[in-house]
């Protein structure tokens, strides 16, 4: 029987996520079905979960749309579409898979604080602090051609590869502390502002969510607080190339981050977002680490903005609904530097 619970999140969620094929809310008269049955799995939304609750629903619904972990030796990015771009494109022999191809779009580095590295396992201690010094994530968009124009637009679901500061380009093996950490990143959509009217130059605003497990200073209990992560794709100068513009939100979503632009990292310090982390549980050996909490993060940024800031930007400018109706407008004018910044705080405190 399905849970009063389960009923309210799938419900609450009607109003926020495109589930079903964008086909079926085109009208006849401005294309046809055939032009646009690319679009038919690419969910969308044109408004943004606001409270603790909705983030909560949206996380929920959107689990399998969890970052597509890529297995060890695969290369770093693949510039050129293919239908196999992944291990799984590979195994899906039942639907056809759309050629994509796939590009780092930031990078996030895990670090122990001394503190705590007093209290990992003698026998794996080291180990694992030496791991998460020597690699990092890369996280992807995967991209996609459109058949009409062939203009580029994003998938709605994130990939990510272990890659290591120095040395190979392929991807290693994740460790499972990391991957718990990555499987906390979801796809959500891509952010529209009319689901009528769907082109690749629309679906150019990927939405993530992600969920952290914060533990203060002291503490051992770990309460739950989620983020946003927003990739607008603009044109590049550059032939088939996306400019990747990444914003990150902070502080339970009340302060939205510029990333600085992405770079393929060469140290921890260097990463786009650096998460410092207790291990908080093991497996049955006692030995390696499967989950973890977050004490702190630091985010490689070009700018700050307070979303009351950002918000009152809406009034001065007769934008109705604000930030969270008009996602596309207000990303547009941070990068054309419409909006003042607050400044920059080195380390976050969740």
């Amino acid at each position: 029987m399905v849970s009063l619970v389960k009923l309210f999140v799938i419900f609450s969620m009607l109003s926020l996520l495109s589930c079903g094929s964008v086909l079926a809310q085109k009208k006849a008269a401005q294309t046809s079905v055939s032009e646009n049955d690319e679009y038919a799995d690419v969910q969308t939304l044109t408004r943004l979960p606001k409270t603790d609750r909705e983030m909560a629903a949206v996380f929920a619904v959107t689990d399998r749309q969890s970052c597509e972990q890529l297995p060890k030796g695969e290369p770093f990015e693949v510039r050129t579409m293919t239908s196999t771009l992944t291990l799984r494109d590979r195994l899906n022999s039942k639907t056809k898979v759309m050629p994509s191809s796939r590009a780092s779009i930031f990078s996030v580095g895990l670090e122990i604080d001394a503190a705590d590295r007093s209290d990992l396992p003698m026998l794996s201690g080291g180990k694992i602090a030496e791991y998460l010094n020597e690699n990092c994530v890369l996280v992807q968009a995967r991209m996609r051609k459109d058949l009409l124009d062939r203009k580029l637009y994003y998938f709605h679901r994130p990939l990510a590869l272990t890659a290591a500061y120095r040395g190979s380009r392929t991807s290693l093996p994740f460790e499972e502390v990391v991957a718990a950490n990555m499987r906390q990143f979801h796809g959500v959509g891509l952010f529209v502002e009319d689901r009528e009217k769907i082109d690749a130059e629309q679906l150019r605003t990927l939405v993530l969510a992600f969920r952290n497990n914060v533990m203060q200073p002291g503490s051992t209990r770990a309460t739950e607080q989620y983020e946003f992560v927003f990739v607008r794709g603009h044109e590049s100068k550059l032939p088939d190339r996306l400019d990747h513009h990444v914003f990150v939100t902070a502080e339970n979503r009340q302060v939205l981050y510029y990333v600085a632009p992405y770079a393929q990292p060469s140290r921890p310090s260097r990463c786009s977002i650096l998460g410092r982390i207790a291990i908080t549980g093991y497996d049955a050996t006692g030995v390696y680490p499967k989950e973890s909490a977050t004490r702190s993060y630091k985010i490689d940024a070009r700018s700050k903005y307070r979303m009351s800031d950002i918000e009152q930007y809406c009034i001065d400018n007769e934008i109705d609904g604000g930030f969270h109706s008009n996602l596309t407008k207000i990303l547009d004018a941070i990068i054309a530097r419409k909006l003042r910044s607050s400044g920059l705080s080195a380390t976050l405190e969740p």
